[in-house]
C-alpha cells in the first residue's frame, strides 16, 4: 500500500472529499483544550441513544462478520426492515430510522426473491442500491448520499466490495487508514454504518479474534456483530460487543418459512450441545425448569443412574445447577415472563411436612448412627449437631425424611459405604483419606463408581467437611 494512506490530509480527503480535507488544511494546528479533572466531572452529557436498544447505537461504526452461507444478509435485511419501520427485532425495541441498504452482492432480482421468502415488505424507508463506487469514491459518496436523503443507518453488503484496491484488509495500518475517517465522518454526520465482513475459515477461541483483519477493525468499531452458524444447521448464536455497551450473547433459530431468524428457546450455552444434553434440559424446561432426577428420568423414559452422571457432567460444564440436592435446574436461558421462580419450584416439590429447619433436626437427633448400630453416643454427638448420619428404621427403609438421597444409589450400597466409614473413623480420628474409604468399600463389593455416587449423597448431610483428598468429622 502507497504511504499516502498515513498522511492525515489524505486519509481525511479519502473519506470526506477535497473540500473537507481543504478545511483540515486550512487549521494544520487547532487550539489545543485541556479540560481539568473536575470540570470533566461537573459536565452534562446526553444518555445514548439506540437504533437497536442497548445494541446498536444511533451513530458510529459497526461491523457484521460471520462465515459464508450462515445467513449474516438475512439477518441484517431483518433488522434493516425493523428499524426502517420502528418494530422490534430479537426481542429488542428499535427507533424508526431511515436506512439504505447496499446490497454489493446479490442483484436486484434476487433480492427481490430473498426478501419474499422473509416475508418481508419494506416500505418507503429502507432503500437499496446495487451498485456503487469503489474505494475513495465510494466514501464521498456514502456521505454525500447520508447527507442528502437524511439517512440514519447505512449497511454496506459486502465491506471489500467498498475497500480500496490498494489497501490490505489484514493489514493493520490499512485497516486502521480506511476505518479511521469512515468512523470519524459518521460521527459527524449521526448516521450509524454497518459494514458486512467475513469470518476466517479457521475458529478462533476468541470470537473477535475470528474477524478478517480484527485488530484494526476492532480499534475502530463501536460494535462487533459476530453470527456463528454453521451451514445447513438451523442454530446460531449472536455474539454482540462494543465499547458503550454490555456484551451479550443471543440465540437464535433459523427458519426455512419464512425465511429469517427468531429467538430460540435455548440458551447461547445450549447451541451445539449433544441430543442427550439437549433433551436433559429440554425435559427440565418442560417440567417448569426445576426437577428431581427422578422426574427427569421418567420424563425421558431412561434410567436415573445414567442421567444422573450426565447431569454431574453438564453441572461442571455450567449447563445446569443444584440449588438443593436432588434438584436440578437450567442454569440460565431464554426464559418467559412467565417462567417460576426456583426457590419456588422446589418448595412446591417438597411437601411441607418433610421440610424441617435444620435447628430443628439438629435438636431432634444428637447421635451418629450407621445401618450396622448405634456409634457411642459420648464420644460423637459434639460431631453431629450440624446433620445426622443416615439410619435404617425397623422396615429396613432409609432414614431420609428430607430426600438427600439419590433415587438410582442403592440401599445396601449406603449401608456398606456408612458402615466401612464409621469402622475407619475408628481408627483414624484426625482425617480419612478417600482413597482408604474408596478402597475398603470396593473391598466389599462396591464398585468404584457406586462409591462416588454414594459418597456424593452424603457430602450434603455435613457430618463430616473434605479437605483435599481427606474427610474429617464436623466439629
Amino acid at each position: 500500500m502507497s504511504e499516502t494512506f498515513l498522511d492525515a490530509h489524505e486519509i481525511t480527503r479519502a473519506a470526506f472529499g477535497t473540500a473537507v480535507a481543504k478545511t483540515a488544511q486550512a487549521s494544520p494546528h487547532p487550539t489545543i483544550e485541556i479540560v481539568t479533572g473536575s470540570d470533566l466531572m461537573q459536565k452534562k452529557f446526553e444518555e445514548p441513544r439506540y437504533l437497536w436498544d442497548a445494541v446498536l447505537p444511533d451513530a458510529g461504526l459497526a461491523v457484521m462478520a460471520a462465515s459464508k452461507a450462515s445467513g449474516k444478509t438475512m439477518i441484517l435485511l431483518q433488522l434493516a426492515d425493523a428499524i426502517a419501520k420502528g418494530r422490534d427485532y430479537l426481542g429488542l425495541p428499535t427507533q424508526r430510522t431511515k436506512t439504505l441498504f447496499l446490497e454489493l452482492e446479490l442483484s436486484e432480482r434476487r433480492t427481490q426473491q430473498r426478501l419474499s421468502k422473509m416475508g418481508i415488505v419494506p416500505d418507503g424507508g429502507l432503500g437499496f442500491a446495487f451498485r456503487w463506487p469503489q474505494g475513495q469514491n465510494g466514501l464521498n459518496a456514502i456521505a454525500d448520499i447520508v447527507r442528502e436523503n437524511e439517512y440514519g443507518l447505512v449497511i454496506v453488503d459486502v465491506m471489500q466490495m467498498l475497500w480500496p484496491m490498494d489497501a490490505d484488509a489484514n493489514s493493520y495500518q490499512d485497516v486502521y487508514s480506511v476505518l479511521a475517517p469512515l468512523r470519524q465522518m459518521a460521527n459527524d454526520l449521526d448516521v450509524m454504518i454497518i459494514l458486512v465482513t467475513h469470518r476466517r475459515k479457521m475458529e478462533t477461541a476468541d470470537y473477535v479474534d475470528g474477524v478478517i483483519g480484527s485488530v484494526g477493525i476492532a480499534a475502530n468499531s463501536d460494535v462487533i456483530l459476530s453470527l456463528l452458524r454453521t451451514r445447513g444447521e438451523d442454530e446460531a448464536i449472536l455474539y454482540i460487543d462494543g465499547n458503550d455497551i454490555e456484551s451479550k450473547k443471543l440465540a437464535l433459530q433459523f427458519n426455512s418459512n419464512p425465511l429469517g431468524f427468531t429467538l430460540s428457546s435455548a440458551s447461547p450455552e445450549e447451541i451445539g450441545l449433544t441430543p442427550e444434553r439437549r433433551e436433559i434440559i429440554e425435559a427440565i424446561r418442560e417440567l417448569g425448569g426445576t426437577a428431581k432426577l427422578s422426574q427427569i428420568a421418567a420424563q425421558l423414559g431412561k434410567q436415573p443412574s445414567d442421567v444422573s452422571m450426565l447431569l454431574t457432567r453438564m453441572k461442571n460444564s455450567g449447563l445446569v445447577s443444584s440449588p438443593k440436592y436432588g434438584i436440578w435446574t437450567t442454569k440460565r436461558g431464554v426464559e418467559s415472563s412467565e417462567s417460576t421462580d426456583a426457590t419456588r419450584v422446589i418448595d412446591s416439590i417438597e411437601s411441607s411436612e418433610t421440610i424441617e429447619s435444620t435447628e430443628n433436626r439438629a435438636g431432634s437427633f444428637n447421635t451418629f448412627n450407621t445401618f450396622n448400630g448405634t456409634l457411642n453416643t459420648s464420644e460423637q454427638t459434639a460431631n453431629t449437631t450440624k446433620a445426622d448420619w443416615p439410619a435404617t428404621i425397623d422396615d429396613g427403609d432409609l432414614f431420609d425424611e428430607n430426600e438427600l438421597f439419590n433415587s438410582d444409589v442403592t440401599t445396601e450400597t449406603l449401608e456398606v459405604v456408612a458402615r466401612v466409614f464409621s469402622k475407619l473413623m475408628e481408627t483414624n480420628k484426625n482425617g480419612l483419606c478417600v482413597a482408604n474409604w474408596r478402597l475398603s468399600c470396593m473391598a466389599e463389593g462396591v464398585t468404584s463408581e457406586a462409591f462416588d455416587e454414594a459418597k456424593a449423597s452424603y457430602d450434603q448431610l455435613g457430618v463430616y467437611v473434605q479437605d483435599g483428598s481427606v474427610v474429617r468429622l464436623t466439629a
